[in-house]
């Protein structure tokens, strides 16, 4: 059991450190071609990859359990528009990873994902029962906040040298980070009900593929329709921004398999350090953005990283207490 846990573990790291890396390289793809064709790119390839399982007749049998689940009333029609949240949620990366780097966008979402989850566990909108606000939760969404304000404004004071510097240019990119960050607990909840209707995490991230991927589409055709949608400026891109799309696999699938091993709420303080670890070391390697990894944005990631193991905790508390209670009622 031990090495099934170390290796579970590991998953969980390297999975937390696919979001990172598909912020860096969604972001660069984004510098030379636009932010929703790098969006687009991103969810298209995830999609085609994925839907190589269709060739599994059993995968299929899988999929198949959405729709009818839907007819007989089990999930409801919005629970499979999870992707909606994610094809903003990869849009927002090609649009302010170029502008403020991977490290403050990675706090900025996470400080939104501990806030809604208050909200989202409050009213039982996910598989697990509703759960009542404690002062630790709210305690948790407030350091995470803190985290996110001081994330915003770090590297200002040294002049950061991240294109659009200034307020507006940093201040803007997190939040509206951290307000896509407030639509991914939702998301976490409908796909949870997804997965448990169709029986494997594989067929819930198909659709929020093809569902992210048909969300970014329409937000491009109207932004073109509209003359707002930036031309491409060049190809001459590295090789390693086209993967995008593939680290959001490799992150949706790590997920699936680890947490089963770990348990949410280790899986999630695994994941949630090494996305801001990640984030920070690959800012320092880029020269546009090394000035922006410092002390007050450390502080920020440590505040972000706190918040999420408060929460964390919390939820593991009150699993543990409804736990007693039934066995207690049995």
């Amino acid at each position: 059991m031990a090495p099934l846990l170390l290796l579970a573990g590991a998953v969980a790291v390297l999975s937390g450190s696919m979001v990172a890396l598909q912020a860096r390289a969604n972001g660069r793809l984004a510098e030379q071609v636009g932010a929703f064709p790098a969006a687009g790119f991103s969810f298209f390839s995830g999609l085609a990859a994925l839907s190589l399982l269709l060739v599994s007749g059993r995968f299929r049998a899988r999929l198949a359990r959405v729709p009818a689940a839907v007819r007989s009333g089990g999930l409801r029609w919005f629970h499979v528009l999870g992707g909606v949240a994610g094809g903003l949620l990869v849009s927002t990366q090609t649009y302010a990873v170029p502008m403020v780097g991977v490290a403050a966008f990675l706090v900025a979402v996470v400080g939104g994902q501990v806030v809604s989850s208050l909200v989202v566990d409050r009213q039982g909108w996910g598989p697990a029962p509703a759960q009542a606000l404690s002062r630790a939760r709210v305690l948790a969404a407030g350091i995470a906040v803190v985290g996110v304000a001081l994330t915003a404004t770090a590297g200002e004071a040294a002049g950061g040298t991240a294109p659009g510097a200034g307020l507006e240019g940093a201040v803007l990119p997190v939040a509206v980070a951290f307000t896509v960050g407030l639509l991914a607990s939702l998301q976490f909840a409908f796909n949870g009900r997804v997965t448990r209707a169709a029986g494997v995490p594989t067929v819930t991230a198909l659709i929020n593929f093809a569902v992210g991927g048909a969300t970014v589409a329409l937000i491009g055709s109207v932004l073109a329709a509209t003359g707002w949608l930036a031309r491409p400026s060049g190809l001459d891109v590295p090789w390693w921004a086209w993967a995008g799309g593939l680290c959001g696999v490799v992150f949706i699938t790590g997920a699936a398999w680890a947490v089963q091993h770990t348990g949410v709420l280790v899986f999630g303080l695994l994941a949630v350090t090494s996305q801001v670890g990640v984030g920070a070391a690959l800012d320092l390697t880029n020269p546009a953005m090394s000035d922006r990894v410092d002390t007050q944005l450390v502080a920020g990631m440590a505040l972000a990283v706190s918040g999420s193991a408060l929460a964390g905790l919390a939820a593991a508390r009150s699993a543990r207490r409804r736990s007693v209670s039934r066995a207690a009622a049995g």
